[in-house]
């Protein structure tokens, strides 16, 4: 009864469907509803293979961001056929996670980079009472010249209208993490090495990072 992961793909079925449109079908929507809602564990974690809380401006992602030209993400160049949707998708994700008596975390890839934050406020959604969480954990394998910063042209941000309290701020760096979950808390170590860097470096990783998250009572 400790944890619950919740895994879920969300561009495999994304739809075009403008306001009602969304990455996840609804029956798999309502599922994590149910399962957010539960109380059959002390945890449970959302696992998505789009991150929550930062962007790198690319199409399949929550968020309306584009890159601008002044290397920011912004709204003013709108994103070609970005459904909003997805946003109110995430938003209820969100809103249903901070809802839960437990952490309200998140945990992703795909950005390839370590980082992790609070989310206190998405434009008019208020989840400064119970704070989600999200954390990416860190890509193992990206090749040490080619990162996808370098054709994008910006590392992961933070989107227009989102209030995050970042523990630490995106790192493009080879890495991953260790969480542990105990009864009223996750804790967390982040290891990070890059593939110019001496291999003897690997031979006594410590973490460069740690995180605690408490249990809300």
């Amino acid at each position: 009864d400790l944890l619950e992961v919740l895994m879920y793909d969300c561009r495999r079925y994304m739809s075009l469907k403008g306001a009602v449109g969304g990455f996840l079908p609804d029956t798999a929507e309502a599922w994590l509803m149910r399962r957010m809602a539960a109380q059959e564990t002390r945890h449970v974690v959302n696992l998505p293979s789009t991150p929550i809380g930062w962007s790198a401006g690319k199409w399949g992602e929550w968020y309306p961001d584009l890159l601008q030209p002044d290397g920011k993400l912004g709204l003013a160049k709108p994103k070609y056929f970005w459904q909003f949707g997805w946003k109110s998708q995430h938003d209820r994700l969100l809103q249903s996670a901070s809802a839960m008596q437990r952490i309200p975390l998140f945990l992703s890839g795909d950005l390839h980079a370590l980082a992790e934050g609070r989310i206190v406020r998405y434009g008019k959604l208020d989840l400064s009472r119970n704070p989600v969480v999200t954390v990416l954990t860190g890509p193992i394998s990206t090749g040490p010249k080619a990162w996808p910063s370098a054709w994008r042209g910006t590392p992961p941000q933070t989107p227009t209208g989102i209030e995050l309290d970042a523990g630490l701020n995106p790192l493009e760096k080879n890495g991953f993490t260790i969480l542990d979950f105990a009864e009223d808390r996750v804790e967390g170590r982040m290891f990070n090495w890059k593939m110019d860097e001496p291999e003897a470096l690997l031979d006594n990783l410590k973490p460069f990072h740690q995180f605690t998250f408490a249990r809300q009572v």
